[in-house]
């Protein structure tokens, strides 16, 4: 590094006053020190980035160039210093919280909505990213707090359980079928999708391709409520969790079968790298997700 931040906040500092001597006021030093630093940038970089006149001083077009990178490097440093010192007393911050379809659709809203009422300095980011990719972006320090099914590799994570996620087929109400059905079999209907982003919707593509097989998605839609109103009406069929198609059965006709498949029963867990390394507001969001998940077994068992 040929400069120190101190440099560039005094550099920036005479770009915008036009003189050393409003330099000098705004980073309270002399305007010899002022003087030094400009000067011992000149020599660092052996360019003139300021040209002297009798009103003051104002920026070569090599100064303009570092004036606006310096900006933003000083601009950078004032927001980190501001975040970390709210980071050591635990006042505010934002929380990256990855998540499978289901619990983002079934549970998430439920489960956070009290959470950040009760800590209004707190925000979330909520992302739907497959198991897989949560585990990954868990490791390389891209998220927080992780869902993720049993079925990923979750080695070099602390986890704690969390709620089941049943996946079910629902079909028109008129359609004769009966008892549980394979993933081979529903392959033989017409598809009602979500969009193809959705880490469910990736999940079966991967589980399709790995049969050999190419479904017929008639139409892709935004949320599993959307997909059982097309189901109702003769569509098509589709996959979604039990929890929803309970929900939603009650005021639409449409019929829910198991899935054979032993990814259907899907075990879930609440992921962290390291729970002593997440921030105050980190722990406190993970702290009320195991109350919830403790608050949902409080209520099956009663």
């Amino acid at each position: 590094m040929k400069f120190d931040l101190t440099d560039l906040k005094v550099f920036v500092s005479a770009v915008d006053g036009g003189s050393l001597t409003s330099a000098a006021a705004e980073n309270n030093v002399v305007v010899a020190a002022v003087s030094a630093r400009l000067r011992r940038l000149e020599n660092t970089f052996g360019l003139e980035l300021f040209e002297r006149t009798g009103r003051g001083i104002r920026p070569t077009l090599a100064g303009e160039m570092l004036a606006r990178r310096a900006r933003q490097l000083v601009d950078d440093a004032r927001k980190a210093e501001t975040e970390l010192e709210e980071f050591a007393v635990g006042r505010s911050g934002q929380v990256r919280l990855l998540s499978n379809t289901n619990m983002l659709a079934e549970h998430m809203p439920q489960a956070l909505s009290t959470f950040l009422a009760d800590n209004p300095q707190i925000d979330v980011t909520v992302q739907d990213r497959p198991s897989l990719e949560v585990v990954t972006m868990l490791k390389n320090g891209d998220a927080d707090i992780g869902i993720v099914a049993s079925s990923a590799d979750m080695s070099k994570l602390e986890r704690w359980r969390f709620v089941p996620d049943r996946l079910v087929v629902v079909i028109p109400p008129d359609w004769d079928v009966t008892g549980q059905m394979s993933f081979s079999e529903i392959l033989s209907h017409p598809q009602i999708g979500l969009r193809e982003t959705v880490a469910l919707s990736q999940f079966l593509w991967r589980t399709t391709n790995e049969l050999g097989r190419k479904p017929h998605i008639r139409i892709r839609v935004d949320g599993f409520e959307g997909l059982c109103r097309m189901v109702e009406g003769g569509a098509g069929i589709g996959i979604v969790p039990e929890t929803a198609a309970r929900r939603y059965a009650r005021f639409m006709r449409f019929q829910t079968r198991p899935i054979a498949e032993d990814w259907a029963e899907r075990e879930l867990f609440l992921c962290v790298r390291a729970e002593a390394q997440l921030p105050r507001y980190g722990r406190a969001l993970l702290t009320h997700l195991l109350d919830y998940v403790e608050k949902i077994k409080g209520k099956q068992g009663s």
